[in-house]
């Protein structure tokens, strides 16, 4: 193959691939923000709860995230009201207003039949 047409070759993915990249949609902010919440809950509760919709080894003394999603008495400010309050099995938690919301975000996106993604 001449030097030339390498050089067109290497040119057109390079234009391919930036035209790629130029086109992709912007990411959703609900969708990082749940992601982050996600995050945060692998962080922070996965040793107590079951965070997704699969099973995950070990014990856990409170409800899974699936559960709580799922409770007809759970809302957003259901969920807020209960993150900002003390309970003696679990413990005090110091997330921002922020990380409070991206938590919430993500237990509200496993509601009803989807998959729950990370």
């Amino acid at each position: 193959m001449s030097r030339t047409r390498v050089h067109v070759l290497r040119a057109l993915t390079i234009g391919c691939l930036l035209a790629a990249s130029i086109a992709r949609p912007a990411a959703d902010p609900a969708e990082d923000h749940r992601v982050r919440g996600w995050t945060i809950a692998t962080q922070l509760c996965i040793q107590c709860h079951v965070i997704g919709r699969g099973p995950q080894a070990g014990e856990f003394v409170g409800p899974a995230f699936l559960r709580v999603a799922n409770m007809p008495s759970t809302t957003g400010m259901s969920l807020n009201v209960f993150l900002q309050s003390h309970h003696q099995r679990m413990p005090s938690l110091r997330l921002d207003r922020d990380e409070m919301d991206a938590v919430i975000a993500y237990i509200l996106s496993l509601k009803g039949t989807g998959p729950a993604r990370p």
